[in-house]
């Protein structure tokens, strides 16, 4: 029996709902995934006085297509393989009847103009966001927006669809409102386009370093049941998170259709603790696992990087460039804190390969993925994804969405993703700027 497989009845004997192996997402109709990486093209960016590296080499400029401003946004709006491009292609979609959004925050102009349009057009939208915006027009701005947006005219016997806003998390129990996710369901009852991934409703389709997936299925999967578990659970217990693990638990269990082999959902707060020990139980038998992470706190990741470089297994990991600045400047830069540098030594010290996305926080655009791709000693491989941080709140009280993906393209894509990454965009400690400098 191959590791994936023993890695994948582990999982499965783990969690809430146990289901036997059957069908595939792929032996659904329709069917389409589609792995976006966001990949921004960016300008060449030069220090205006000369800048050394730790190793004594004379820096000009900071890395082209990593370090992004905003004034690149221009660039990189209208590319066709950008999940910007697609996220407004699927809302302007003239056969999608109902939208379903929920993200940590809302800044993104000219999406907030598409999901405008198709209000226009009486799609029904709800869209949610974390409760801490609720407080600041600056953050709730593009929200405001499209909730005063009105259908302009109905197709006979159609229904009059005011768009519905809502606030969420924060709240008995429940951290951020941490979801990455839009349900969008067609005049075709059969058919629903998933959207999930690292980014948030803002500079996160286009400059920030993400990965987006555009999961077109039936809504007789799994897959497609559990997500509108999700949608459920946010709208009728995002509140508390007593009422939020018994809401997507209950619903979970009354799916009767057995979960697909290739790909697993895990939600926070109620699956944080199976995905966890799925996230470190595969680094048990794998060869090479690669490690892309925003934020790096969570203690049971770090020992599992340690000890399987210690085993022998090759272990890569690609962080933002912030957690490298907190140990230079011995402060918090941007979202990481020093205790991210200190467990970034650790994995170092173990052994490691560590280089750093130097991202550009002073315009809060970020190397924001969090994904982990397995390759198993008999050659099988799998990708840990989702909305979440690698933070011990990410798998325990937020609201998360996770994914547990063994469809062959999808890993290979991950694994392509991480090795441009990690051999033609990030840098090593020895090159990263000596003095904290911004072009």
């Amino acid at each position: 029996m191959g590791e994936i497989m023993k890695i994948k009845i582990f999982f499965l004997l783990l969690s809430v709902t146990f289901q036997a192996f059957t069908a595939n997402l792929s032996d659904y109709v329709p069917y389409e995934y589609k792995v976006l990486f966001t990949n921004p093209e960016c300008k060449l960016y030069e220090y205006e006085a000369p800048v050394y590296s730790n190793d004594g080499t004379l820096l000009r400029a900071k890395p082209k297509n990593v370090y992004c401003k905003k004034s690149d946004f221009e660039l990189n709006s209208n590319k066709e393989k950008s999940p910007h491009f697609q996220i407004k292609k699927l809302i302007a979609d003239p056969e999608v009847k109902s939208l379903f959004l929920a993200f940590l925050s809302f800044s993104n102009e000219e999406v907030a103009h598409e999901i405008c349009g198709a209000i226009q057009r009486n799609v029904a939208v709800t869209f949610v966001i974390d409760s801490k915006s609720e407080k600041r027009p600056s953050s709730r701005k593009w929200l405001d927006f499209i909730s005063e947006c009105r259908p302009q005219k109905l197709g006979a016997g159609e229904s009059y669809n005011k768009p519905v806003t809502l606030f969420r998390g924060n709240k008995d129990g429940i951290g951020y409102a941490h979801n990455k996710v839009i349900i969008a369901k067609y005049d075709d009852p059969n058919k629903v386009k998933l959207v999930y991934g690292s980014g948030n409703m803002s500079s996160g389709t286009i400059l920030h370093h993400e990965n987006w997936h555009f999961v077109t299925t039936s809504t007789k999967t799994f897959l497609s049941q559990s997500h509108a578990c999700l949608e459920k659970a946010i709208i009728e217990a995002g509140n508390s998170r007593r009422k939020y693990k018994k809401n997507f638990s209950s619903c979970r269990e009354n799916i009767s259709t057995p979960e697909e082999d290739d790909i697993k959902m895990m939600v926070v707060p109620t699956d944080g603790e199976v995905a966890m020990h799925n996230l470190t139980g595969n680094f048990l038998g794998a060869k090479q696992v690669r490690v892309a992470a925003h934020r790096f706190t969570h203690p049971e990741l770090v020992e599992a990087m340690v000890e399987a470089q210690k085993r022998g297994t090759r272990v890569q990991f690609v962080a933002d460039d912030d957690i490298y600045w907190t140990g230079v400047r011995k402060k918090r830069t941007g979202s990481n804190m020093y205790m991210e540098f200190i467990n970034t030594m650790k994995v170092i010290r173990a052994g490691v390969e560590t280089r750093y996305m130097q991202s550009n926080q002073n315009h809060r655009l970020l190397h924001h993925n969090k994904f982990i791709v397995y390759t198993m000693e008999d050659g099988e491989g799998a990708v840990h994804t989702g909305a979440g941080n690698f933070t011990k709140a990410a798998f325990i009280k937020n609201m998360e969405n996770y994914y547990f993906i063994t469809i062959p393209e999808v890993v290979e894509a991950f694994k392509k993703q991480f090795d441009h990454m990690f051999g033609e965009l990030a840098t090593t400690y020895e090159k990263m700027p000596a003095t904290y400098t911004m072009p």
